[in-house]
Protein backbone atom coordinates (compact mmCIF):
# COMPACT_ATOMS: atom_id res chain seq x y z
CA UNK A 1 0.00 0.00 0.00
CA UNK A 2 1.03 3.48 -0.92
CA UNK A 3 0.01 4.90 2.32
CA UNK A 4 2.46 2.20 4.27
CA UNK A 5 5.77 3.22 2.16
CA UNK A 6 4.66 7.02 3.54
CA UNK A 7 4.63 5.38 6.90
CA UNK A 8 7.59 4.50 7.08
CA UNK A 9 9.08 7.72 4.86
CA UNK A 10 7.66 9.41 7.33
CA UNK A 11 9.05 7.68 10.20
CA UNK A 12 12.76 8.21 8.68
CA UNK A 13 12.23 12.01 8.08
CA UNK A 14 10.70 12.44 11.70
CA UNK A 15 12.82 9.79 13.90
CA UNK A 16 10.33 8.32 15.34
CA UNK A 17 8.48 4.86 15.79
CA UNK A 18 4.90 3.81 15.18
CA UNK A 19 3.90 2.36 18.80
CA UNK A 20 1.38 -0.19 19.42
CA UNK A 21 1.73 0.23 23.14
CA UNK A 22 0.91 3.84 22.69
CA UNK A 23 -2.27 2.95 20.20
CA UNK A 24 -0.62 4.12 17.48
CA UNK A 25 -2.19 1.96 14.94
CA UNK A 26 -2.31 3.36 11.20
CA UNK A 27 -5.15 3.11 9.44
CA UNK A 28 -3.11 2.79 5.38
CA UNK A 29 -5.97 1.67 3.21
CA UNK A 30 -6.93 4.60 0.90
CA UNK A 31 -10.50 3.29 0.14
CA UNK A 32 -11.09 2.77 3.87
CA UNK A 33 -10.24 6.30 4.39
CA UNK A 34 -12.30 7.95 1.76
CA UNK A 35 -15.26 6.13 2.92
CA UNK A 36 -14.99 6.88 6.92
CA UNK A 37 -14.47 10.83 5.60
CA UNK A 38 -17.87 10.07 3.41
CA UNK A 39 -19.73 8.64 5.78
CA UNK A 40 -19.54 11.99 7.74
CA UNK A 41 -21.49 13.79 5.17
CA UNK A 42 -19.24 16.79 5.90
CA UNK A 43 -19.68 20.33 4.31
CA UNK A 44 -17.84 23.82 5.49
CA UNK A 45 -20.73 24.46 7.29
CA UNK A 46 -19.55 21.51 9.80
CA UNK A 47 -16.89 21.71 12.40
CA UNK A 48 -15.22 18.39 12.80
CA UNK A 49 -14.03 16.77 16.03
CA UNK A 50 -11.11 14.21 15.51
CA UNK A 51 -9.81 12.02 18.50
CA UNK A 52 -5.91 11.06 17.73
CA UNK A 53 -5.24 12.11 14.26
CA UNK A 54 -2.15 9.84 14.16
CA UNK A 55 -0.11 10.57 11.11
CA UNK A 56 -3.15 12.73 9.19
CA UNK A 57 -4.32 10.33 6.58
CA UNK A 58 -7.97 10.89 7.91
CA UNK A 59 -7.52 14.43 9.23
CA UNK A 60 -5.69 15.46 5.64
CA UNK A 61 -9.29 14.70 3.95
CA UNK A 62 -11.61 15.97 6.62
CA UNK A 63 -9.60 19.15 6.09
CA UNK A 64 -10.53 19.51 2.38
CA UNK A 65 -14.15 19.20 3.38
CA UNK A 66 -14.84 21.14 7.09
CA UNK A 67 -15.31 24.26 7.49
CA UNK A 68 -12.59 23.60 10.92
CA UNK A 69 -11.30 20.62 12.54
CA UNK A 70 -10.23 20.35 15.69
CA UNK A 71 -7.99 17.70 15.99
CA UNK A 72 -6.99 16.37 19.77
CA UNK A 73 -3.58 14.26 19.84
CA UNK A 74 -1.67 13.97 22.93
CA UNK A 75 1.35 12.09 21.66
CA UNK A 76 4.23 14.40 21.31
CA UNK A 77 6.18 12.04 19.06
CA UNK A 78 4.30 13.18 16.31
CA UNK A 79 3.55 16.59 17.03
CA UNK A 80 6.22 17.53 14.52
CA UNK A 81 4.74 15.11 11.49
CA UNK A 82 1.11 16.85 12.20
CA UNK A 83 2.65 20.15 11.98
CA UNK A 84 4.96 20.28 8.94
CA UNK A 85 2.22 17.72 6.78
CA UNK A 86 -0.48 19.42 7.33
CA UNK A 87 0.65 22.85 7.57
CA UNK A 88 -1.13 23.61 4.01
CA UNK A 89 -4.84 23.81 5.72
CA UNK A 90 -5.22 27.12 7.79
CA UNK A 91 -8.80 25.70 9.28
CA UNK A 92 -7.19 23.34 11.91
CA UNK A 93 -6.79 24.00 15.56
CA UNK A 94 -4.48 21.03 17.01
CA UNK A 95 -4.53 20.32 21.05
CA UNK A 96 -1.68 18.45 21.93
CA UNK A 97 -3.54 16.76 25.47
CA UNK A 98 -5.02 13.65 26.43
CA UNK A 99 -8.62 13.93 25.21
CA UNK A 100 -9.58 12.47 28.32
CA UNK A 101 -8.93 15.40 30.10
CA UNK A 102 -9.28 18.22 28.43
CA UNK A 103 -12.89 20.29 27.69
CA UNK A 104 -13.54 19.80 23.70
CA UNK A 105 -14.15 22.64 21.68
CA UNK A 106 -17.52 23.52 19.82
CA UNK A 107 -17.79 20.55 16.99
CA UNK A 108 -20.92 19.39 15.77
CA UNK A 109 -19.22 15.77 13.80
CA UNK A 110 -17.18 13.32 15.19
CA UNK A 111 -14.36 11.37 12.62
CA UNK A 112 -11.89 9.11 14.20
CA UNK A 113 -10.20 5.89 14.34
CA UNK A 114 -10.18 6.04 18.07
CA UNK A 115 -7.45 4.73 20.48
CA UNK A 116 -8.31 1.51 21.54
CA UNK A 117 -7.85 2.01 24.81
CA UNK A 118 -10.37 4.70 25.12
CA UNK A 119 -12.96 3.50 23.54
CA UNK A 120 -15.46 3.29 26.33
CA UNK A 121 -15.03 6.56 28.10
CA UNK A 122 -14.55 8.32 24.82
CA UNK A 123 -17.36 7.25 23.67
CA UNK A 124 -19.52 7.92 27.01
CA UNK A 125 -17.35 11.79 26.90
CA UNK A 126 -19.63 12.48 24.04
CA UNK A 127 -22.51 11.89 25.91
CA UNK A 128 -22.18 15.07 27.63
CA UNK A 129 -21.74 17.19 24.04
CA UNK A 130 -24.18 18.26 21.57
CA UNK A 131 -23.65 17.02 17.96
CA UNK A 132 -24.76 15.25 15.15
CA UNK A 133 -23.18 12.70 14.40
CA UNK A 134 -19.76 10.50 15.17
CA UNK A 135 -18.56 8.35 12.38
CA UNK A 136 -16.32 6.04 15.12
CA UNK A 137 -13.79 2.99 14.31
CA UNK A 138 -13.90 0.66 17.43
CA UNK A 139 -12.31 -2.60 17.54
CA UNK A 140 -14.75 -5.34 16.28
CA UNK A 141 -15.80 -6.83 19.47
CA UNK A 142 -16.70 -3.64 21.03
CA UNK A 143 -18.74 -2.36 18.12
CA UNK A 144 -20.70 -5.63 18.19
CA UNK A 145 -21.13 -5.45 21.42
CA UNK A 146 -22.79 -1.62 21.17
CA UNK A 147 -25.04 -2.84 18.87
CA UNK A 148 -26.14 -6.32 20.46
CA UNK A 149 -29.41 -7.38 21.23
CA UNK A 150 -31.20 -9.07 24.19
CA UNK A 151 -30.22 -12.59 24.11
CA UNK A 152 -26.83 -12.22 22.59
CA UNK A 153 -24.31 -13.36 23.56
CA UNK A 154 -22.31 -10.32 23.92
CA UNK A 155 -25.05 -8.54 25.03
CA UNK A 156 -24.18 -6.59 28.03
CA UNK A 157 -24.11 -3.22 29.52
CA UNK A 158 -22.33 -1.65 26.83
CA UNK A 159 -25.00 -2.57 24.70
CA UNK A 160 -27.61 -1.09 27.03
CA UNK A 161 -25.85 1.96 27.60
CA UNK A 162 -24.53 2.92 24.46
CA UNK A 163 -28.41 2.32 22.66
CA UNK A 164 -29.98 4.31 26.11
CA UNK A 165 -27.77 7.28 24.13
CA UNK A 166 -27.01 6.51 21.04
CA UNK A 167 -28.60 5.19 17.71
CA UNK A 168 -25.79 2.59 16.61
CA UNK A 169 -25.36 1.67 12.97
CA UNK A 170 -22.05 -0.79 12.42
CA UNK A 171 -21.61 0.49 8.91
CA UNK A 172 -18.50 -1.92 7.88
CA UNK A 173 -15.83 -4.00 9.15
CA UNK A 174 -12.45 -3.42 8.35
CA UNK A 175 -9.50 -6.10 8.48
CA UNK A 176 -6.44 -5.72 10.77
CA UNK A 177 -4.26 -5.95 7.30
CA UNK A 178 -5.32 -1.92 6.84
CA UNK A 179 -3.19 -0.78 9.41
CA UNK A 180 0.74 -0.76 9.75
CA UNK A 181 1.67 -1.58 11.83
CA UNK A 182 -0.89 -4.18 11.77
CA UNK A 183 -2.75 -5.01 15.18
CA UNK A 184 -4.25 -8.18 16.43
CA UNK A 185 -7.82 -7.43 15.98
CA UNK A 186 -10.05 -6.54 12.97
CA UNK A 187 -11.72 -2.98 13.69
CA UNK A 188 -15.72 -1.64 13.14
CA UNK A 189 -17.13 1.71 11.62
CA UNK A 190 -20.06 3.01 13.61
CA UNK A 191 -21.86 5.80 12.92
CA UNK A 192 -23.55 7.29 16.18
CA UNK A 193 -26.52 9.30 15.89
CA UNK A 194 -27.46 10.91 19.26
CA UNK A 195 -30.62 10.44 20.90
CA UNK A 196 -32.15 13.09 23.19
CA UNK A 197 -31.64 11.69 26.41
CA UNK A 198 -31.13 13.03 29.80
CA UNK A 199 -27.89 11.24 31.53
CA UNK A 200 -30.05 9.98 34.93
CA UNK A 201 -26.45 8.56 36.81
CA UNK A 202 -29.41 6.48 38.67
CA UNK A 203 -30.41 4.51 35.88
CA UNK A 204 -26.60 4.12 34.98
CA UNK A 205 -25.96 2.65 38.52
CA UNK A 206 -29.02 0.81 37.81
CA UNK A 207 -27.82 -0.72 34.52
CA UNK A 208 -24.17 -1.21 36.33
CA UNK A 209 -25.11 -2.98 38.81
CA UNK A 210 -27.85 -5.71 36.96
CA UNK A 211 -25.37 -6.62 34.60
CA UNK A 212 -23.26 -7.99 37.47
CA UNK A 213 -25.75 -10.28 37.68
CA UNK A 214 -26.55 -10.60 33.74
CA UNK A 215 -27.43 -14.37 33.76
CA UNK A 216 -29.37 -14.25 36.50
CA UNK A 217 -33.03 -13.12 36.81
CA UNK A 218 -33.40 -9.41 37.15
CA UNK A 219 -35.53 -9.84 40.77
CA UNK A 220 -32.18 -11.96 42.27
CA UNK A 221 -29.98 -9.26 40.63
CA UNK A 222 -31.73 -6.27 42.05
CA UNK A 223 -31.62 -8.19 45.15
CA UNK A 224 -27.67 -8.52 44.76
CA UNK A 225 -27.78 -5.43 43.70
CA UNK A 226 -29.69 -2.85 46.02
CA UNK A 227 -31.15 -5.21 48.54
CA UNK A 228 -34.64 -4.73 47.51
CA UNK A 229 -37.38 -6.87 45.95
CA UNK A 230 -38.79 -6.78 42.38
CA UNK A 231 -41.27 -9.29 40.90
CA UNK A 232 -39.66 -10.49 37.39
CA UNK A 233 -38.35 -13.61 36.96
CA UNK A 234 -36.82 -12.66 33.31
CA UNK A 235 -33.13 -12.76 32.90
CA UNK A 236 -31.41 -9.71 32.88
CA UNK A 237 -29.61 -11.02 29.73
CA UNK A 238 -33.51 -11.04 27.80
CA UNK A 239 -34.44 -7.59 28.88
CA UNK A 240 -34.66 -4.83 26.57
CA UNK A 241 -33.89 -1.00 26.92
CA UNK A 242 -37.56 -0.17 27.34
CA UNK A 243 -38.01 -3.20 30.10
CA UNK A 244 -35.27 -2.20 31.90
CA UNK A 245 -36.59 1.35 32.31
CA UNK A 246 -39.64 -0.17 33.36
CA UNK A 247 -37.64 -2.14 36.67
CA UNK A 248 -35.57 0.95 36.70
CA UNK A 249 -38.75 3.05 37.50
CA UNK A 250 -40.13 0.46 40.21
CA UNK A 251 -37.14 0.48 42.63
CA UNK A 252 -35.50 4.42 41.67
CA UNK A 253 -36.87 5.66 44.60
CA UNK A 254 -34.10 2.57 46.22
CA UNK A 255 -30.78 3.81 44.24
Amino acid sequence: MELEKKVRKLEKKYGFRANPVLDQYFLINEDVIRRIVRYGRINKKDTVLEIGPGLGFITDKIAKRAGKLEAIEKAKNIKPVLEEELRQHDNINFTWEDCMKTKFPKFNKVISSLPFSISGPLTFKLVDYDFDKAVLVYQKEFAEKMKAKPGDSNYGRLSVMAQTYFKVKLREIVKRSAYYPQPDVDTAIVILTPRKTEKDPKFDEFIRQVFRYRNKKLSNAVKLGFNTDINDDRKVKELGLKELRKAYQEIKKEI
